[in-house]
């Protein structure tokens, strides 16, 4: 029973929406959709030219999945190749409710998509909202 509860541990914290402790709510550029689009600031990690971040995305209505599963929100890890300004999405877990909550209505692992398919879960101009924000160059603190 030991050995159980330690792999139920080790696969919670392993899924994205466990790690996921600091949304932050971003500003739709269509507030008129209902689409509630949220990335965790703790999530960002930086790699040459490529950035990825966590992101939990809430529809108003159920949609369904290709796979056939409805489901009410997405937390996905998205990756950004700043010089090419694409992003791919991958290891995204599917709920039956609002902001990663309810059952698993379905989960994909893996590289999954380009720009086009990451714009099947983020509206185009909030992806390209994503896409500047991650890739933006920082700037210092001014003492």
């Amino acid at each position: 029973m030991r050995t159980l509860s330690r792999l139920v541990a080790t696969l919670l914290l392993g899924s994205p929406a466990v790690h996921a402790a600091n949304w932050f709510a971003l500003d739709t550029l269509d507030a008129g959709s209902g689409v509630a689009i949220e990335t965790d600031v703790d999530s960002l990690r930086q790699t040459d030219r490529r950035r990825e971040v966590t992101v939990r995305v809430s529809y108003p209505e159920a949609r369904q999945h290709p796979g056939g599963a409805w489901y009410r929100s997405v937390v996905a890890t998205v990756e950004f190749q700043c010089d090419g300004r694409q992003a791919e999405y991958r290891d995204a877990v599917f709920y039956a409710k609002a902001k990663g909550r309810g059952a698993v209505a379905t989960r994909e692992n893996g590289r999954l998509a380009t720009s086009e398919a990451a714009g099947e879960l983020l509206p185009p101009s909030n992806l390209e909202l994503l896409i500047r924000a991650a890739c933006a160059r920082p700037t210092p603190a001014v003492p």
